[in-house]
Order: structure tokens, then sequence, then C-alpha cells
């Protein structure tokens, strides 16, 4: 359990070293690594109350209300109705979000590209491998989330 700990603290700060000085250029301006963050997670998951996205990116819900509303204004999420109970309301990426999501992605992986060519082959294969491992990992935790 001791690597494990160490292990989720280096991926901490792995996270830190990639994406401390990535500040894309993308409209609109002036949103911070916490909107983009949600923006993706909404964009890839799907609508999910404002509790649910809090949980997938770790955000307290008090905090979160000024991310959403954000959001919501710059047209990038709209609210929608729950379709499985119209009381509740659902966010979810709007066609310019979606859009906006894409280039992000582009531009993330040139700036990924560039702070990991510093790996040499063996070095980059190895990371390769303990993502998918990472991910693998991720995938059987969160379908036994509520065993």
């Amino acid at each position: 359990m001791d690597t494990i700990d160490r292990g989720l603290r280096e991926i901490f700060r792995l996270h830190k070293s990639l994406l401390s000085d990535f500040f894309p250029d993308i409209d609109p301006p002036g949103l911070n690594h916490t909107h983009l963050r949600t923006l993706v997670h909404i964009a890839e998951t799907g609508p999910d109350c404002m509790k649910g996205i809090c949980r997938g990116i770790g955000l307290e819900a008090g905090s979160f209300t000024p991310v959403a509303d954000r959001l919501l204004r710059e047209g990038l999420v709209e609210r929608v109705e729950d379709p499985r109970d119209r009381r509740r309301t659902l966010l979810q990426a709007t066609g310019i979000g979606r859009d906006t999501v894409l280039r992000l992605q582009e531009i993330r992986k040139k700036h990924f590209a560039r702070k990991l060519s510093v790996l040499d082959d063996h070095v980059y294969e190895q990371f390769e491998n303990a993502m998918s491992t990472i991910r693998e990992v991720n995938r059987i935790l969160q379908e036994n989330i509520n065993d």
C-alpha cells in the first residue's frame, strides 16, 4: 500500500509538471483550468447534475456554482431537464462547447508531445504502458464504486 500511496502522490506531481504551464489560447478567453476541466468532463461523460459533475472533477459543490455560471454564460453548456426526473436539471455541453473541447484536446496533445519529448523511447513506452494500466484500474474501480 505504501507504493500505491507514493505513486498517487507522484501522479499529482506529474499532473502539475505536465499542466502547470498549460494556458491554451482558446475562445472564449479567460477560462481557467477548472472551467476547462469541467467542460471536458461534461462533454466526455454527458449530461449530469451539478453534484455529479462536482464528484467527477473533484470539486466542492459551493466552489462549483461560479464555474457552472461562467460556462453557462459563455454558451458552452446548457441546462436541460433530466428525462428520468423532470424535477432535476442537468448540465450538458452545447455544440460550441463540444467544438471547444475538440480544439482544446488538439492543443493539449501538442503540449504533451512537447513536454514529453525529453523522454527516450524506452521510458516513453513505459509511461504509455503505465497510463494504460492506470486507466484499466480506474475503469474497474468505477464499475465497482458502490461495492
